[in-house]
């Protein structure tokens, strides 16, 4: 079974199709060019002006009273900074909304030095920040909103989303898992939320703590064969077969039609070399379902290989090669032409095998055996 293809057609995603790409993050912070026109100067001034005198601020006793009120001195000092925060905060909403995002910043600088604990006004920074490239300053103000107010989603949304452009897939990640639990915390019972969760964990190789998240969610869905089938195949990265076949079994039981399911467990019975007649009836059943699948093909040839049959397992694995390029179906196709005494087009593919996942031991060790002969 071919190892990018380990998990079938569902299986947990790899990290760098996991983050949201380039293109999401242009569309969040508005990287496109807006097709409204600008906004004359004179109306901008007019509508500062307006905000500037309608803004409402709070009275002693909580009343609500008007700038434009004559009101004591003393009494409004207090009062100023948080209304003309707001006021500054409104024009870089204002600006933002005609794309001109220069003159926001500059508006949502001043309000922040008016009211330096709201996270709203480093939220609209930190955005503006990475509309205009500036990713740098936009990490490090949208980090300070998570420190005004540890509840909020919005801002390590946006880092995993500036951190992705940036290829730094790990801090992404951590991002993205600080959302997702959030989301876990605020909705137990939402399924989504623990397979995007276990999904990540994945991406990272923290194999147990994905089981943990597919473990939730057979929980609540204990009739779930995709989950089984993914809990399976981690299961089989953490070495425990056993599990992985029981979870494969149930899979099969709960939908027959489970192709990932198929393929999975037909392949460890071909590996282990027993059950070879069961085996092949699983993965015929999978083909039959996806027939143009390079992992199903490669586990067929794989079996057929096992049983001693050369020629047929050529032919599949030769056709697993057409459909996916993988360093397993590789490495088989050298097995099977060693055992047809082409050494030299062994000794090819496990070159190629090599190629595309250095180090791998067995591989080394076959390549080693036939150093003496030269590659034509």
């Amino acid at each position: 079974m071919a190892e990018n293809e380990n998990y079938a057609k569902s299986g947990p995603t790899k990290e760098k199709s996991f983050v949201s790409p380039y293109a999401t993050l242009r569309s969040v912070i508005g990287l496109k060019k807006r097709l409204s026109k600008k906004m004359p100067f004179r109306i901008l001034t007019l509508c500062f002006g307006f905000i500037l005198v309608l803004t409402p601020v709070q009275g002693v006793r909580g009343e609500t009273v008007s700038q434009d009120i004559e009101v004591q001195t003393d009494f409004l000092k207090p009062l100023v900074p948080s209304a003309t925060a707001l006021t500054h905060y409104t024009m870089g909403v204002v600006y933002d909304m005609y794309g001109l995002t220069e003159n926001s910043i500059d508006e949502f600088k001043k309000a922040a030095t008016f009211d330096k604990d709201n996270y709203l006004i480093y939220l609209k920074l930190g955005a503006d920040y990475a509309r205009l490239g500036m990713m740098e300053k936009a990490i490090d103000t949208l980090g300070a909103v998570s420190k005004l107010n540890p509840k909020d989603v919005q801002s390590h949304y946006l880092l995993a989303l500036i951190y992705s452009t940036q290829k730094e897939f790990d801090r992404a990640a951590q991002e993205y898992e600080v959302i997702l639990k959030s989301f876990s915390k605020a909705d137990p019972e939402n399924i989504e939320v623990y397979g995007y969760l276990g999904q990540l964990y994945y991406s990272q190789k923290k194999y147990p703590e994905a089981i943990r998240q597919f473990e939730k969610i057979l929980t609540l869905d204990s009739k779930n064969a995709e989950v089984m089938y993914l809990l399976g195949s981690l299961y089989l990265e953490t070495k425990d077969k056993q599990k992985a076949i029981d979870l494969f079994k149930k899979s099969i039981e709960i939908d027959p039609e489970h192709d990932g399911s198929l393929n999975s467990l037909g392949y460890l019975y071909a590996e282990d070399g027993n059950r070879l007649d069961e085996a092949s009836s699983l993965l015929e059943r999978a083909i039959k379902i996806d027939p143009d699948n390079g992992a199903y093909l490669d586990s067929l040839g794989w079996l057929y290989y096992k049983k001693g049959m050369y020629d047929e397992a050529l032919k599949y694995l030769q056709k697993a090669d057409t459909a996916l390029k993988d360093p397993v179906i590789y490495d088989h196709l050298g097995d099977v032409y060693l055992k047809l005494n082409q050494a030299d087009k062994a000794k090819k593919s496990w070159q190629s095998s090599l190629e595309m996942q250095p180090n791998q031991d067995q591989v080394l060790k076959k390549l080693d055996s036939l150093s003496h002969l030269p590659t034509p």
